[in-house]
């Protein structure tokens, strides 16, 4: 919750996490299948009740200054992430998960807000659901210059996130922008590439180093959220 915070803090203009969830069906934030590298316990997420998850220290691993930090529930994150921030959710392939997160999404009115990246089946079943859920297409996730960018619009997606650069970029954002599809980069804290990808067109550069990307889109007269 702390870089969750802190990102909104600063005005980051998306926050990129991965959902999963507990035994007894409460939905997590946690990038490991199991919590064995991040907290001071052991086992898969989805084998551990959500009474055992919150019961652990996840910051410890950080520094002294972060222990006793808990995991992250989903609703947690959404309250402390309110609008214009976007909110890129990640969704773990666990049983549940699609359906919890569409049910906090609409329940917490937060359907705009928030952008499912997740597999086309994944995809299916939270639209059923929710027909205005957007949608990040992560089939097969590739480089600008693959087929990547047009499988994912003609799912009809309102996200991608591409890797890997090549001197397509440009032309690959044209053509997504056209079709109404936004792009994610994953992912970079090396500033050259930062302007590279801003200046090809891509709209969300995911980085760990939030302080750089703000200071680049600055170079080109984007601000940060709320500023």
């Amino acid at each position: 919750m702390p870089a969750v915070r802190l990102a909104a803090a600063k005005g980051a203009h998306q926050i990129e996490f991965d959902v999963t969830i507990s035994r007894d069906g409460e939905l997590f934030i946690m990038h490991d299948a199991t919590v064995d590298r991040t907290t001071d316990g052991r086992g898969a997420v989805t084998d551990l009740t959500a009474e055992e998850l919150r019961g652990l220290d996840a910051g410890g691993w950080k520094g002294p200054e972060y222990a006793g930090t808990r995991i992250p529930a989903f609703r947690e994150v959404l309250e402390a992430a309110p609008p214009p921030v976007r909110l890129n959710c990640h969704l773990r392939e666990a049983p549940g998960v699609v359906e919890e997160t569409v049910r906090e999404v609409m329940a917490l009115d937060r359907v705009e807000q928030c952008v499912l990246a997740c597999s086309s089946g994944q995809a299916r079943v939270a639209q059923a659901m929710c027909p205005d859920v957007l949608i990040c297409y992560m089939d097969g996730q590739g480089p600008p210059g693959s087929d990547y960018p047009q499988r994912a619009i003609d799912f009809g997606a309102d996200f991608l996130q591409i890797w890997g650069w090549d001197d397509s970029m440009a032309d690959a954002c044209a053509r997504l922008h056209t079709a109404g599809v936004r792009v994610n980069y994953f992912g970079t804290e090396d500033p050259a590439m930062m302007r590279k990808l801003t200046e090809a067109g891509v709209d969300y550069v995911l980085t760990d180093d939030l302080d750089t990307m703000l200071s680049v889109l600055a170079e080109y007269g984007v601000r940060p959220l709320g500023q």
